[in-house]
């Protein structure tokens, strides 16, 4: 019991301490970017790639520790959708600095930069965590688990779910295109168009057919009378 009780506290706190590592080398990186101060273009690219790296370190050491082995009576879907869009998120983190700073292969077209902005960023951000704030409100009400790995013993058709199927993948692929504009690279920005997509087919897909399966005529009538995604 001991040894399961110190196991458990180092995969929590070695869980904290490479979240705390991740946030710091984005914020290393993008203090610089977003900066006036001028540094040689290596260095540049490091920060970027040990940014790219701690982020990548973390996403798979939490999908390693946390995510079940085996999933019984819900969606057998690959990963947690968080840890999909921190994936696509930093993917496109890793193809932009890799343009900028070493092949330099493209220019994005001078019509994106109209999405250079902290403040249509943040507004797309607050946007995104409403949608979080009232998707778990919801599932609160009726007493579920948020989490897509557990079972589901009642179709939440209220509140935000009224309207959208899917408000929770909805609010992710919103707050990468959001941070993306605010951090002023479009790179993270373009990428949740592969976020959506990878969402709908690993995630949406699979579990529109467990609760096809689970709920039968009760999710049949749902779906048909909401709108998956807007």
């Amino acid at each position: 019991m001991t040894i399961f009780i110190l196991v458990t506290m180092f995969v929590k706190y070695s869980s904290y301490i490479l979240l705390f590592n991740f946030i710091y080398h984005y914020y290393d990186f993008f203090s610089w970017y977003l900066g006036d101060a001028q540094i040689q273009i290596e260095y540049a690219y490091y920060k970027g790639v040990y940014a790219f790296i701690s982020a990548l370190i973390f996403i798979i050491y939490i999908h390693i520790m946390f995510f079940p082995k085996k999933i019984s009576d819900a969606a057998c879907i690959p990963s947690f959708p968080p840890l999909i869009m921190l994936l696509s998120l930093n993917i496109g983190l890793f193809i932009g600095i890799y343009n900028l700073y070493v092949v330099q292969l493209y220019k994005l077209p001078d019509f994106f930069n109209y999405l250079r902005s902290t403040e249509i960023g943040l507004m797309i951000i607050l946007i995104a965590l409403l949608l979080i704030y009232f998707s778990i409100k919801s599932f609160s009400d009726y007493k579920e688990d948020p989490n897509p790995t557990t079972k589901s013993d009642v179709l939440i058709t209220s509140g935000i779910f009224k309207y959208v199927r899917n408000p929770m993948y909805l609010a992710l692929t919103l707050f990468q295109f959001g941070l993306g504009a605010s951090l002023s690279f479009i790179h993270i920005s373009l990428m949740s168009f592969v976020t959506i997509i990878l969402l709908h087919y690993l995630i949406v897909k699979r579990e529109e057919e467990y609760l096809q399966t689970k709920f039968g005529i009760y999710y049949t009538r749902y779906f048909n009378r909401t709108r998956r995604w807007f």
